[in-house]
């Protein structure tokens, strides 16, 4: 693997992460009044889209619009600045984020969400952005709908075919997990070609991104009821830490406790080190709460520490794990943002908005 090409995109990925808010500072955001986060946030590398909100539009809304405009103006100058391997991976993977919008449409017919909630979770990016997505919304009355108007989309077929069985159980999971079946095995197998190094951080970076993600549909699916033959149809069973035995074994479990314990002892045999304190932090929350968001807040903060550790491991080299752990903790770094505007507005107290934070230990 060669360091040189890496010599354009390295150095701006390390300025950009130089400019990530300290999580001291993002504390100490939580709970002040909403002038006093605007103000710091034009003092900040979202200074040129929050100074572009006209002062009769500022709102929760409109600030966490320019948050998302400025992540993907970021993640999109990273693509065009890339190695030709890493920006053809990283194309693919921005496809996670159109995906998250077609969540968020058929969301809105599935609810009494209104236009202005929903598109506050929207990102301008892909073939889906916000005046294709208001469109689809003016033109449709259901979620079929919605998935008709989506057919032209290199996912259409995936939601055509998933959406029997929506219609069958009245949940939305079959559609949204049939979506995220698609992006994840093709941004799997898009890590496939690279090469050495490269290959083996963007793997270890996924595969955690993944198996959580599967951890999570199984803890909805356990939680609700779903039977055990229709959740094996939402799981993405491509990393070697949790196949599809480990993950057959977690959907046969009698409950939410013991799928986390199966997958606990399976990390073990594996010896993957990472994996075994997460189910361990997984199965502590579980036993405090037995709350389905706080669990998925540990799964979160998996990511969060795997960004953390390939920093750690590989920032001496010139290679993506650099990228990557930036894109990430840009990304958890906006999603606390959001959670900070949105609590100052709504005058949520101080420590209710901080345990919503997704922070390094």
């Amino acid at each position: 693997m060669s360091a040189w090409k890496y010599k354009r995109i390295m150095p701006e990925t390390i300025v950009a992460m130089l400019k990530l808010i300290d999580p001291k500072d993002l504390l100490d955001l939580a709970g002040k009044n909403f002038d006093y986060i605007h103000s710091t946030l034009t003092n900040s590398p979202y200074k040129t889209e929050i100074l572009a909100i006209p002062e009769e539009q500022l709102c929760s809304i409109s600030i966490e619009n320019a948050l998302l405009k400025n992540y993907v103006t970021t993640f999109e100058e990273i693509v065009g600045h890339s190695p030709k391997d890493i920006g053809s991976l990283l194309s693919t993977v921005i496809m996670k984020f159109e995906a998250d919008n077609v969540k968020t449409l058929l969301r809105i017919k599935g609810s009494k969400i209104s236009y202005d909630e929903a598109f506050r979770y929207m990102m301008p990016v892909g073939g889906l952005d916000v005046v294709r997505c208001q469109k689809i919304l003016d033109d449709s009355e259901s979620i079929n709908d919605v998935v008709k108007l989506l057919s032209d989309l290199e996912y259409g077929s995936v939601l055509k075919k998933a959406s029997k069985d929506h219609e069958e159980t009245g949940f939305l999971l079959p559609l949204e997990t049939a979506l995220d079946k698609y992006v994840y095995s093709k941004i799997w197998r898009a890590t496939g070609k690279l090469r050495g190094l490269d290959k083996k951080i963007a793997r270890t970076v996924l595969r955690i991104e993944i198996d959580s993600l599967n951890l999570k549909v199984i803890l909805r699916c356990k939680e609700i009821g779903i039977e055990k033959d229709q959740i094996r149809l939402y799981l993405i069973p491509v990393t070697d830490v949790f196949g599809e035995k480990e993950l057959e074994d977690a959907i046969k479990a009698r409950d939410i406790r013991s799928s986390i314990e199966s997958l606990l002892v399976a990390s073990k045999i594996e010896m993957a080190r990472d994996y075994q304190y997460l189910l361990t932090d997984l199965l502590n929350a579980y036993d405090t709460s037995q709350s389905l968001l706080s669990l998925e807040m540990v799964l979160d903060r998996g990511l969060l520490k795997t960004s953390l550790k390939m920093l750690k491991e590989y920032t001496p080299f010139f290679n993506i794990g650099l990228i990557l752990a930036f894109l990430n903790l840009k990304w958890f770094e906006l999603r606390n943002l959001r959670a900070i505007v949105k609590g100052a507005e709504n005058n949520i107290p101080s420590d209710k908005i901080k345990k919503l934070l997704i922070l390094p230990d």
